[in-house]
């Protein structure tokens, strides 16, 4: 995947982030705040779409293309 353009919403930056390499918890938002919420829940979207969550931060070799 591409890198996403910078005119996605949170949500849209929380689906890609597990194909950019990026765990749950290194959400780059504040806690308590709406943008966390929605990148959160698109990043738990991109999970239950079949997407291997990333674990401990960041990886090292972020995910292939998506399997459609």
């Amino acid at each position: 995947m591409d890198s996403p353009p910078n005119d996605l919403d949170a949500c849209a930056l929380g689906r890609a982030a597990p194909w950019k390499g990026l765990a749950r918890e290194a959400c780059p938002y504040a806690e308590g705040t709406e943008a966390r919420t929605l990148w959160l829940a698109g990043y738990d979207d991109a999970g239950s779409d079949g997407v291997e969550p990333v674990t401990g931060g960041i990886a090292k070799h972020p995910a292939g293309e998506p399997v459609r």
